[in-house]
C-alpha cells in the first residue's frame, strides 16, 4: 500500500505513532531514570582520572635535562648574573637580554620562556623514536643559539639513547634566547661537557656566525668579531659562507664527511636557522615533529631539512615551543621550573571503571524494574521471606510432641 492510497483510506488520521510503556510504573519513574542515566554518563564522561605511564627512556631524558639547565642557571648564578623577574618569572637564568650586540632579529619572549621545560627532552625521544632511530644510530643536528633551552633537550634526548650527533651550530641568537655576548650557546655546550653532563663527542663540529644569509650580513664589524671569538674559544671552526646556499654546502659537506661509515638516522633541527630549515618559509613547511617527505602543495627552499629528505633521511623539526608543549599538555611560558614528569607523555586519562561498572549496574536494575515490574517484585518479595524465615534447629522438638514417661 503506498502512502497515497493510505491517506484515502484514513483521512482524518494519516499518522499514526504506537508506543508501549509499562501501565504500572509512574512518569515520575522514568524520568527519574533517565536524569540519573544521563548524570551518571557525565560523570563518566567529565571525570576520567589521570593514569601514570613509566618510561625509563622519557623519565631519563628529561632528568638529564633538569640537570643541565640547573647547571647553568648555577653557573650564571656564580658568575653574577641576575634574571629579571618580568622576563625570566621561573628564574631559569636561560633568558637573554631583549637587545645585545649579538642579537640577530626579533624573538617571541613567551616561546622563549615555554622553551624553559625539562619534559621537552622526553618529546624529542619520542619524535626519535616514531622516526626509527635506535639506540647507537648517528644523527645530524643543525641548532641555532637562540633556542638554548630546546638545544639541551635534544642533547639530552640523543644522549639518553645513545646517539652519534654530528653537530653544526649557528652563534648568533634572537631576542632572549642565548644571546648575552659572555654567555652565548657554544659556551654553555662547553659547560656542559666540560662538567660531563654531556659527552665530548657532542662538540660541535663547526659554527656558521648565523644572522641574515647565514655570515651576520648587515651586523657590525666588531660584531662580527664577537661571534667569530664565541666560537673560537670554545674549539669550534668557524664556517666561512658567501651566502645560504655556500651555507647549505658547506654544512652537507661536513655531515658527509662525518657519516662515512654508518648512515644518519634522522637530521634534527632546531629553531629557525636558514641554511638549517629554510627560515620562516621553511618552517611554514614543515611543522614541529618528524617528516619524511617533502609537502607537494608548497615550496620548499633548499637547505640542509630538505637535502636530507631526498636521501631518504626523516628529519626532526623541534620548533614553535608553544605549539609542542599546547600538544603534549605542558605549561605555556610556567612561572616556575615545571618537575620532571609532566605532560601527556608521562600520563594519559582514562575512564573510572568503578564509576563505569556502577553506571551500568544502575542502568541494568532501572530497565529490569521498568521492563519488568512484577518479576522484579516478586522476587523483592522472595528475598524478604527468606530473610524473616526463622532458623529452625534440625534438633528442636515440635511443640505437639509430648514427653512420654
Amino acid at each position: 500500500m503506498n502512502r497515497q492510497s493510505f491517506l484515502k483510506m484514513n483521512p482524518a488520521q494519516p499518522f499514526q505513532v504506537m508506543y508501549w510503556r509499562p501501565k504500572k510504573i509512574s512518569r515520575r519513574w522514568l524520568w527519574a531514570g533517565m536524569l540519573a542515566s544521563l548524570a551518571g554518563l557525565f560523570a563518566v564522561e567529565w571525570w576520567p582520572q589521570q593514569v601514570a605511564a613509566p618510561s625509563p627512556q622519557l623519565t631519563a631524558a628529561a632528568e638529564k635535562a633538569n640537570e643541565a639547565l640547573r647547571h647553568i642557571k648555577d653557573l650564571r648564578i656564580a658568575q653574577g648574573h641576575r634574571a629579571l623577574p618580568k622576563l625570566d618569572p621561573s628564574g631559569s637564568h636561560l633568558i637573554g637580554p631583549s637587545m645585545s650586540m649579538v642579537t640577530s632579529k626579533l624573538g617571541s619572549l613567551e616561546s622563549k620562556q615555554t622553551s624553559i621545560n625539562p619534559n621537552l627532552a622526553a618529546v624529542v625521544v619520542r619524535w626519535l623514536e616514531q622516526a626509527g632511530v635506535e639506540p647507537g644510530d648517528s644523527i645530524a643536528i643543525g641548532a641555532s643559539g637562540s633556542w638554548p633551552a630546546l638545544n639541551i633537550a635534544v642533547y639530552a634526548a640523543a644522549e639518553t639513547l645513545q646517539l652519534k650527533p654530528t653537530i653544526v651550530l649557528s652563534v648568533a641568537s634572537s631576542q632572549y634566547g642565548a644571546n648575552s655576548p659572555d654567555m652565548m650557546w657554544v659556551d654553555m655546550e662547553r659547560q656542559l661537557r666540560d662538567a660531563g653532563i654531556f659527552p665530548e663527542s657532542f662538540a660541535a663540529k663547526s659554527a656558521s656566525l648565523g644572522g641574515l644569509f647565514d655570515r651576520a650580513a648587515g651586523m657590525t664589524e666588531p660584531t662580527r668579531e664577537m661571534l667569530e671569538l664565541a666560537a673560537t674559544r670554545n674549539g669550534i671552526p668557524v664556517l666561512d659562507v658567501a651566502d645560504i646556499e655556500d651555507s647549505v654546502g658547506q654544512r652537507m659537506e661536513i655531515y658527509q664527511n662525518a657519516s662515512s661509515d654508518q648512515p644518519y638516522a634522522a637530521y634534527i633541527n632546531v629553531g629557525g636557522g636558514s641554511a638549517s630549515i629554510g627560515g620562516t618559509a621553511g618552517n611554514a613547511c614543515f611543522s614541529a615533529g618528524v617528516h619524511r617527505t617533502t609537502p607537494s602543495d608548497q615550496e620548499v627552499p633548499d637547505c640542509v631539512a630538505s637535502r636530507m629528505l631526498t636521501q631518504g633521511i626523516p628529519i626532526v623539526n623541534v620548533v614553535d615551543a608553544k605549539q609542542i608543549a599546547e600538544s603534549y599538555g605542558l605549561a605555556i611560558a610556567p612561572a616556575q621550573m615545571p618537575r620532571v614528569g609532566q605532560g601527556s607523555l608521562f600520563s594519559h586519562m582514562t575512564y573510572r571503571r568503578p564509576l563505569a561498572a556502577a553506571l551500568i549496574c544502575m542502568t541494568w536494575v532501572w530497565m529490569s524494574v521498568t521492563v519488568f515490574p512484577r518479576w522484579y517484585l516478586r522476587t523483592v518479595l522472595k528475598l524478604r521471606r527468606l530473610v524473616r524465615r526463622p532458623n529452625v534447629s534440625t534438633n528442636a522438638l515440635p511443640k505437639q510432641v509430648e514427653w512420654m514417661v
